[in-house]
C-alpha cells in the first residue's frame, strides 16, 4: 500500500456528534442536595440545643423583672388610703416585661406555664389598679413561690 491508497482518518468533529456528551446535571443535584440536608441538620442541632437553656434563661430574667418591680399593693382586707400606693410606670412596665418573658419560656417548656399564667393574672390586677382581687394576690405569691424554687 502506498501513501496515496490508505484511507482517510476519521474527522473528530464527526465522532462526537455520535457520541452523547456527558452531563454535570447528576452532580449538580447531588452537591445541592448535600449542601441542603447538611444545612438542616445542622440548623436543627442548633435549634435544639439552644431551647430549654434559652427557656431557662427567659424565666430567671422574668422573675428578676418581677422582683424590680417592687412591691405590690394588697387592699384585700379592705381599702385604706395609708396602704394604699398607685404603681409607678416602670413598675408596671417590668411586670408586664417579666409576663412575656414567661410566656416565652412557656413557649419552649411547658413546665414554665404555671409562671406564665400567675404572671398574666398579676399583670391584669396591676394594669386594672385594682388590687382587692384576692385570686389575683394568690398570683402574687404563686409567683413569688415559683420564682423561690428557681
Amino acid at each position: 500500500m502506498t501513501a496515496l491508497d490508505t484511507p482517510p482518518l476519521p474527522d473528530d468533529d464527526e465522532s462526537t456528534e455520535t457520541e452523547a456528551p456527558k452531563s454535570r446535571r447528576p452532580l449538580v443535584l447531588a452537591a445541592v442536595a448535600g449542601f441542603v440536608l447538611g444545612t438542616c441538620v445542622v440548623g436543627l442541632l442548633w435549634g435544639l440545643s439552644g431551647q430549654r437553656a434559652g427557656a431557662n434563661v427567659d424565666a430567671a430574667a422574668a422573675c428578676e423583672s418581677f422582683s424590680r418591680a417592687g412591691r405590690i399593693p394588697d387592699t384585700t382586707g379592705g381599702y385604706d388610703p395609708t396602704q394604699f400606693t398607685r404603681m409607678s410606670d416602670d413598675s408596671v412596665h417590668r411586670i408586664t416585661a417579666a409576663l412575656e418573658l414567661a410566656r416565652a419560656a412557656a413557649t419552649f417548656d411547658g413546665g414554665y406555664q404555671p409562671l406564665a399564667q400567675s404572671l398574666d393574672g398579676v399583670n391584669r390586677m396591676v394594669l386594672s389598679s385594682r388590687f382587692d382581687n384576692p385570686e389575683r394576690q394568690a398570683d402574687v405569691v404563686r409567683v413569688q413561690q415559683l420564682c423561690a424554687r428557681g
